[in-house]
């Protein structure tokens, strides 16, 4: 396999830890893979070349010109066989230096479209889903993560180039228990949230469940696993909503697996999503889980097989169905037995390694 470019602009979350396994397996593999953003995603090994690329978050015309010109001077430099950007941002300035590179592939994978976002004002969204639009035709394929991300590909781009290949993770047999949520867990059942911080996750949503399920479980906690610009409203609210004594926040963890091993119940109140990795993960340790039915996650969790999916920013389901698995340890058991046949059935890092170089060697037949 020719040289592979993957470009990326997040270094953490879901995107870094896509892109740092994608490197990493293809070059088990044997490709020769070189990864270019503003930093190296967390958890990239030192095994695979990384070129530094700056690359903002937010919309700036100017500094997205110039990094599409600096892209366009790296790819003249390495001659990769194809490009593939990771995220919206990447996605766009890959697809603006392609002008200058028009014969080299490139792969596009949005990892949750810009206009699928949370907006106040709803010109934002169709700005960003008309410039999605115009800059379609300046992609060979786009690999989605989901089907429900795929439907969104195909109507703002030519449907004939769409993929999907969904996110895999490790099997979690062997992961043992958080030992600072497995002491929480001694106190009571312990309900467990592994987020970035920030609105689009839901987790006022959560917190405004909290009363709800104390009623029923006095001695319930919440765990919130994860750092971000909300942390600070985010104590607040559950001040006001008098749930404070109950609920943790307990900072980021490299690895959240054993975080989620001493769950009872892992929650997932995101009002936006593609296919999160922390969903695959709670199930792949076994863990239930209570989820929105947005993006892609309906197509990893079962509802009333692997876990429950409850409608988004609804507070009172999503109590509901927590304290319907606090009731019945039978059901959170047989529940998380299947999540976790279900991930290693499904959704391995070799199936989406698999699916990854399927598209590329389409791409280059």
């Amino acid at each position: 396999m020719p040289r592979v470019l993957l470009v990326h602009q997040p270094v953490d979350g879901g995107v870094g830890r896509h892109v740092a396994d994608l490197a990493e397996g293809l070059a088990r593999r044997g490709a020769d893979v070189t990864v270019c953003g503003p930093g190296p995603p967390k958890g990239l090994d030192g095994t695979v070349a990384h070129v530094e690329l700056p690359m903002g978050r937010a919309v700036d015309p100017r500094e997205d010109f110039a990094a599409a010109a600096r892209l366009a001077g790296i790819v003249r430099e390495l001659r990769p066989g194809l490009v593939h950007a990771h995220s919206s941002k990447a996605g766009a300035v890959a697809r603006l230096a392609r002008v200058r590179h028009p014969r080299v592939p490139l792969v596009y994978s949005p990892h949750l479209y810009a206009f699928a976002g949370l907006f106040e004002r709803p010109g934002e969204r169709f700005a960003y889903r008309a410039f999605e639009m115009a800059l379609a035709p300046a992609a060979t394929r786009v690999v989605c993560v989901c089907e429900s991300e795929a439907v969104l590909a195909r109507s703002v781009g030519p449907a004939r180039r769409v993929r999907v290949v969904h996110n895999g993770v490790p099997a979690g047999d062997d992961v043992p228990r958080d030992a600072e949520l497995a002491a929480l867990a001694r106190e009571g059942p312990l309900v467990g949230v592994v987020s970035h911080l920030q609105p689009r996750k839901g987790l006022d949503v959560m917190l405004s469940a909290m009363p709800l399920v104390l009623t029923r479980h006095p001695a319930a906690r919440l765990a919130v696993v994860g750092d971000g610009p909300a942390l600070k409203s985010l104590r607040s609210h559950a001040e006001t909503l008098k749930v404070g004594h109950a609920v943790h926040f307990l900072g980021s963890r490299t690895d959240p697996r054993p975080a989620m091993r001493a769950m009872s119940v892992f929650a997932l109140p995101s009002l936006a999503e593609a296919f999160p990795y922390v969903v695959l993960e709670a199930m792949s340790v076994g863990t239930p889980v209570v989820a929105s039915d947005v993006g892609g996650v309906g197509e990893a969790v079962r509802d009333g097989r692997d876990g429950r999916l409850l409608p988004p920013g609804d507070h009172e389901a999503l109590a509901a169905a927590v304290n319907e698995l606090l009731d019945d340890r039978e059901t959170c058991a047989r529940y998380g037995e299947s999540a976790a046949a279900r991930v290693r059935e499904s959704f391995t890092i070799d199936s989406m390694l698999t699916g990854i170089n399927g598209v590329y060697s389409e791409m280059l037949s």
